[in-house]
């Protein structure tokens, strides 16, 4: 080597990186919880989320919960809703579900079809079905905490959740259940069956991404007309 740096340097420079690395592996491996930590923390949150559904079946409660960003509720929270490009700051849909994986919530009403072989279909076709409802998964690995009384602003049950999916959407995958409920078990409680044939929609990065991005700016667009028309 010649000029001000020499081999000496090189092999400082290789020692400082190579420490860097085992530092920040050290990090990453301490901040990875062990499987029975993992199953700790799940039994936690399945102990909050039973204390929200519950009530709900065996006294007939609302269903709706707060499904809080957390991205959006560390930098402060003050009730509002605008949209942002961290997505909103909650939605509100009911849970009627609590599984091994995660727990399972109502997103919304969507119209069914039966096709040509009389099989339920999402696609328009000329042969209407009974309308299904949308249910997303959310699973516990994305659920940060719950507040099983809710805060000052909602007194509905908060599940903190990190929006992981594309498209800032705190569903792993979507399924389908009928949309009319049946009575099941000793409380009568409310039951959707589900409508295995119209499958499970997992979250897609570009159709999610431009859904998104569409969202995003319509909202933008919207409260820049309220504000227009608020102007003295």
């Amino acid at each position: 080597m010649t000029g001000t740096f020499s081999w000496v340097d090189l092999a400082a420079l290789a020692v400082a990186v190579a420490a860097l690395g085992v530092t920040v592996a050290i990090f990453l491996l301490g901040r990875r919880l062990s499987f029975r930590q993992q199953r700790e923390r799940v039994r936690e949150l399945e102990a909050k989320a039973w204390e929200v559904l519950g009530p709900i079946r065996t006294k007939g409660l609302n269903s709706k919960i707060i499904v809080m960003n957390v991205a959006r509720y560390k930098r402060g929270y003050d009730g509002s809703n605008n949209m942002t490009w961290r997505g909103y700051a909650f939605t509100g849909p009911e849970i009627i579900e609590i599984g091994h994986g995660g727990i399972e919530v109502i997103v919304r009403g969507v119209e069914s079809y039966f096709d040509a072989e009389n099989r339920r279909t999402l696609a328009r076709t000329s042969n209407p079905a009974p309308n299904v409802i949308e249910c997303g998964h959310i699973p516990w690995t994305w659920i940060e905490d719950i507040a099983p009384d809710g805060d000052e602003f909602d007194g509905s049950a908060i599940f903190f959740v990190r929006h992981r999916a594309p498209g800032r959407q705190p569903y792993d995958y979507i399924t389908y259940r009928e949309g009319k409920s049946v009575p099941f078990g000793p409380n009568n409680r409310d039951y959707y069956r589900p409508v295995p044939e119209l499958g499970t929609r997992r979250a897609e990065s570009f159709p999610d991404w431009w859904q998104f991005s569409k969202s995003l700016r319509r909202d933008k667009k919207l409260r820049a007309e309220t504000r227009w028309r608020n102007v003295p």
